[in-house]
């Protein structure tokens, strides 16, 4: 049993967690066995995400007076939160497959980037690509209008040379 010193500290973590990751999701683990949860952890460890198993109580104390207070006031249940790292598509991609494999380990709620997403948006998100495949996306197409502005750009001159020539040979 946790002291209040020690309740204390732990909403200020969280507290510290919410202001500092924007982006967590909301795990019912009810009836999940302890080497699902180690391996979602052992998979999570890739993509900076720290899982751990909360109190309801005191995460509806960490949320009071903010902005998510809303999200956690219907909290029941076991559940654990993770915080996602920068790739937070990678972690959802993991939390899918991962709710796949072992139903027990269902997602409640997520909340990207400050918004609330329910499971179907969450699953969308999973099957975006990777943040360095969009980068490259991008970079490729810009890289395409470049030569292609490069192309046109040559094809003026090119152009006029075809035209002097063609003069120059009929006289």
């Amino acid at each position: 049993m946790l002291n209040k010193l020690q309740k204390e500290e732990i909403v200020n973590n969280y507290r510290k967690s919410f202001s500092q990751t924007p982006s967590f999701l909301l795990i019912n683990f009810k009836g999940a066995k302890v080497l699902e949860l180690e391996q979602l952890r052992t998979k999570l460890r890739n993509s900076n995400t720290k899982l751990s198993v909360v109190k309801n109580n005191l995460l509806k104390k960490a949320s009071k007076d903010t902005d998510l207070e809303m999200l956690f006031s219907d909290t029941r249940g076991e559940t654990a939160i993770a915080f996602l790292g920068e790739n937070y598509i990678e972690a959802t991609k993991t939390f899918v497959e991962i709710e796949k494999g072992y139903p027990s380990l269902a997602i409640k709620l997520g909340f990207i980037e400050g918004k609330h997403l329910n499971k179907n948006e969450l699953e969308v998100i999973s099957k975006l690509p990777a943040r360095e495949v969009l980068i490259a996306q991008l970079l490729s197409v810009l890289n395409q209008s470049l030569i292609d502005f490069l192309n046109i750009s040559k094809a003026i001159p090119r152009q006029l040379v075809n035209l002097l020539n063609n003069l120059k040979d009929k006289k």
